[in-house]
């Protein structure tokens, strides 16, 4: 009986510790863009899907302009991922583009 309630237990640990991913995605501009692909990313953590963090988007594209030379960027899209454990939830937004 004891052997049974640990695998129980271990499966409902594992099944919380694993998150669930939701990903939301939006378009800035055309995905269609010249020049060299580049990308970015930038993460952070928030609570209780009521305190999330702040700038991603922007820290993603900031990191994202750091590939490109020239500084004159197309094609941008953006993709929020948000993987929640329990109380936590760790948020991603990766943005692409072309450099031309």
């Amino acid at each position: 009986m004891k052997q049974i309630r640990a695998i129980v237990a271990l499966l409902a640990i594992s099944v919380f510790a694993s998150g669930c991913v939701f990903i939301r995605s939006a378009a800035i501009s055309d995905r269609a863009g010249a020049g060299a692909p580049i990308s970015g990313t930038a993460s952070d953590y928030g609570y209780l899907d009521l305190i999330a963090p702040t700038g991603l988007t922007q820290a993603a594209f900031a990191n994202m302009l750091g590939n490109c030379a020239t500084g004159r960027v197309t094609g941008v899209t953006s993709e929020l991922e948000v993987r929640d454990f329990f109380i936590v939830q760790y948020y991603s937004v990766s943005a692409t583009g072309s450099c031309g």
